[in-house]
């Protein structure tokens, strides 16, 4: 009886992470609802099998657990309040996920699922970007029934989640959609591929995709173009790229005009633009490591500093602005939390999701994703973001894309 139940509820958890994966950029609500099915069937699965150090089977999962364990005991001597250390631990736990889902995912082999799943979804969502981008609908009203475009942070092209969040998911889709065109033969994906990257370049508004995507040309470029008898493609592929630096980018040249104003303010010492304001938060962040170098001041600690340094100093800036939590920078809060100790750590686990991903075409994207996010974004400390990190991690790192 019991082996007929344990067999018929595997049956229904092997959807929960695919449809996660599907709502991802369409409901934060749903896909919190179904990661933390994931999570806490997994979890109970670990209990009942006695498998607690074996799901640790990577050097990066190690090192994940360890910032935030560390950051849990920071919280004996942190200067932050308890409603800002509660946060910093719910966002920070995805560092526990991690092991989690892997487990989850290699205990169901639902790799192909969660991808068809993902790319599905990500159809729609992309089909929806057109179509909010030329104007055919129009989701002013749901966005302010629901209260969605707080801070304005959703743009022409990004649909139920931000434009930096948008940006970074079809750049990977971009680059997901290349691997399973090839693995399956299926030249729908490169079309697919071809139009998410328009969408990234042309479309949306997120520097941080911008810098993504090239790279992630670059390996696509490495992995599958670098003979002689691609050069057309590898030629072509250049070209493309180079049309989206070019003026008939009209997003991209707006993103440089931002770019140059935003410079502009900062030479005046203005910092209430996107560059001024995470030049102050990075140098807020050296400032904390200069007072606190060792075990930093602190889990959820960033809010305080940087209030307290604003004043200090007496920084022109729109102080509802730059009183946060997140400097969007990983390396800046880590180390504003945990110092220069959980500094290492963080880098330990880059380093080993590196060595993990030599050779491996869509562990490679996935790492260049995290790297560069990592210094432009608070990337774990993200909600939506930081749980796409996480099914990816999960995802790619399994032995069936082990090439």
């Amino acid at each position: 009886m019991t082996s007929l139940i344990n067999t018929q509820l595997k049956k229904i958890e092997i959807y929960f992470l695919p449809l996660a994966a599907f709502f991802l950029l369409i409901s934060t609500a749903v896909l919190n609802f179904f990661i933390v099915l994931a999570v806490t069937i997994s979890s109970l699965r670990i209990i009942y099998n006695n498998e607690y150090i074996s799901i640790i089977s990577k050097k990066f999962m190690l090192y994940g657990l360890l910032i935030f364990f560390f950051l849990i005991l920071s919280s004996y001597y942190t200067v932050s309040n308890f409603d800002n250390i509660y946060i910093t631990l719910k966002k920070y736990i995805k560092f526990l996920y991690i092991p989690i889902l892997f487990y989850y995912i290699k205990t169901h082999q639902n790799q192909i699922m969660i991808i068809k799943f993902f790319l599905s979804g990500s159809m729609l969502v992309l089909l929806l970007s057109y179509l909010k981008f030329f104007n055919i609908i129009n989701f002013s009203s749901l966005y302010n029934f629901f209260d969605m475009n707080l801070f304005m942070t959703l743009n022409k092209a990004s649909v139920f989640q931000t434009s930096i969040v948008h940006g970074a998911v079809f750049s990977f889709i971009f680059y997901l959609s290349i691997y399973m065109a090839k693995r399956t033969k299926n030249n729908l994906l490169y079309v697919f591929s071809f139009f998410c990257f328009i969408n990234v370049v042309y479309m949306n508004d997120s520097r941080n995709s911008y810098i993504i995507t090239f790279f992630l040309i670059l390996l696509v470029i490495y992995f599958y173009f670098y003979k002689k008898k691609y050069m057309v493609t590898t030629i072509s592929l250049f070209f493309i790229f180079s049309l989206s630096i070019s003026p008939i980018s009209e997003t991209f040249t707006k993103t440089l005009n931002d770019t140059k104003d935003d410079f502009n303010l900062l030479v005046n010492k203005n910092f209430t633009s996107s560059i001024g304001l995470r030049s102050l938060w990075a140098i807020n962040g050296f400032n904390n490591i200069y007072n606190e170098p060792l075990f930093g001041s602190g889990v959820g600690s960033y809010e305080i500093t940087i209030e307290n340094f604003i004043k200090d100093n007496d920084i022109n800036v729109n102080k509802k602005l730059a009183i946060s939590n997140n400097p969007h920078n990983e390396f800046i809060s880590i180390s504003s939390q945990l110092g220069l100790f959980g500094l290492i750590l963080y880098i330990l686990f880059l380093f080993t999701l590196f060595k993990e991903s030599k050779n491996k075409f869509l562990a490679s994207g996935v790492f260049i994703i995290i790297l560069v996010s990592s210094f432009f974004n608070s990337a774990m400390y993200d909600n939506v973001f930081g749980i796409f990190l996480v099914i990816i991690i999960s995802l790619v790192y399994q032995k069936e894309f082990n090439e």
